[in-house]
């Protein structure tokens, strides 16, 4: 008889400890680094987009190369990791997504914009930024992959996972490759962010989403869950 609720948490970076729960941590997706043209950051740009955490990674070498009047940050943990390089934030969404930055942020044409990100990223944010007459250059810093040893682990634990956490469409994508709709229709899965709640829609999987988009409040969710 299990004692505890158990949670596979499957983002990347996970250092969460909970009494009431059995966390496990379990990423499903892992990430490599692309070569770039390292140049393109020496150029002057109006403004840094920044979109995650990963992203400030992989491009924090570089910061002393950066030649830019204003960095807008999309998430809290982004905003953070920038904070702790010593840069200031400018612009930053209430709703940490693509389409609240579109909903709040001010572009203008003739605007030289620098968006370093996924390869496998979203195209909305910057074609609306396109659209609105910017000049945007984007810089592939790094890809997304399946992580093998993880989908065998929720495979071999499955029947014993009480919630299942998925934080981004990439790591549903993961998912699914060694999965079908079928395998998961009686596990519970908390998405965080609607992005991911329609990617897991799009195979026929149904997700609780929290009301705010991070780990935290995910937990908090699934604690609440219990409890009802």
């Amino acid at each position: 008889m299990k004692n505890k609720t158990t949670v596979f948490v499957t983002q990347m970076k996970c250092q969460l400890q909970d009494e009431d729960l059995n966390i496990v941590h379990c990423p499903l997706i892992q990430t490599k680094m692309m070569d770039f043209d390292t140049d393109l950051l020496k150029q002057h740009y109006d403004l840094l987009v920044m979109t995650s955490k990963k992203t400030v990674d992989y491009l924090s070498p570089y910061f002393k190369d950066l030649n830019v009047d204003r960095i807008a940050s999309i998430g809290k943990k982004t905003s953070e990791a920038l904070e702790s390089h010593g840069l200031k934030i400018d612009f930053e969404p209430r709703q940490f997504t693509q389409e609240g930055f579109i909903e709040e942020v001010e572009i203008t044409k003739g605007q030289d914009i620098l968006y370093p990100a996924s390869r496998d990223k979203r195209p909305l944010m910057r074609d609306y930024m396109r659209n609105a007459g910017a000049n945007v250059t984007e810089i592939p810093l790094y890809y997304p992959e399946a992580k093998e040893e993880s989908l065998s682990m929720i495979k071999d634990h499955l029947a014993n996972i009480d919630f299942l956490t998925l934080s981004s469409p990439s790591a549903v994508e993961a998912l699914m490759t060694r999965f079908t709709p079928e395998d998961l229709k009686d596990l519970e899965i908390v998405a965080i962010g609607h992005v991911t709640e329609s990617k897991l829609k799009s195979y026929g999987l149904y997700a609780r989403t929290p009301e705010h988009e991070t780990l935290e409040d995910m937990i908090n969710y699934i604690k609440e869950r219990i409890g009802k």
